[in-house]
């Protein structure tokens, strides 16, 4: 997932609904109140009819569900910067419950901002750099941009070998993972907006 690689790149005084102490030395506006306005943009999962409300406008990052989902399980079973256990994967189960209850949320999440959302940038594929700095309406200087190609990589991504890289998606969950895709698809040409990219279903 690249919410936090994308807020990296805008500026580290982003804030956040949440609070979570591992992320706070990087992203000095996680312990402002989300709604103080001090900061650039802020964060957010949510997405029911009255928390979209409570925002005048949205940056919505639909992220590729199959690398959402690796990385999300990473996450659930080791932190924000670990990576998951071969026995975590392993345990069909887990795995299984974990794909099912997240690819709904995934759906659910786009198509209850698309409905809700009173202004959207809608971003696929890597950050869009550009356009979210022209929504945000802000000025872009020479030395920001020699800072973030300097600073690319960020403080909160995963390093190191990956443990295990599983091709651990069976038939039946690509399945399912395609009829979400799909609706998300229809439900943005509904709205009026670009196509899912190709990639976000594998041939």
């Amino acid at each position: 997932a690249w919410n936090t690689w994308t807020r990296h790149f805008i500026e580290f005084y982003t804030g956040s609904y949440y609070f979570h102490v591992t992320l706070y030395k990087g992203f000095k506006g996680k312990k402002d109140r989300w709604c103080s306005r001090c900061t650039i943009c802020v964060k957010t999962h949510e997405s029911s009819h009255r928390e979209i409300q409570m925002f005048d406008s949205a940056i919505l990052l639909i992220q590729n569900p199959y690398r959402s989902l690796v990385a999300k399980f990473n996450s659930k079973c080791a932190g924000h910067l670990g990576y998951a256990a071969k026995r975590n994967w392993k345990s069909k189960a887990e795995w299984l419950d974990f794909v099912r209850s997240y690819v709904a949320w995934w759906s659910s999440n786009v198509l209850d901002w698309l409905r809700f959302s009173k202004g959207l940038l809608v971003v696929r594929l890597l950050p869009m750099l550009w356009e979210i700095v022209a929504f945000l309406n802000v000025s872009v200087s020479k030395e920001w941009l020699l800072c973030m190609e300097k600073s690319k990589e960020g403080s909160f991504r995963r390093r190191g070998q990956h443990r295990h890289n599983p091709e651990s998606f069976t038939p039946k969950m690509k399945a399912l993972i395609h009829g979400y895709i799909w609706t998300v698809d229809k439900a943005l040409r509904a709205h009026g907006r670009a196509r899912l990219p190709s990639e976000y279903v594998p041939r």
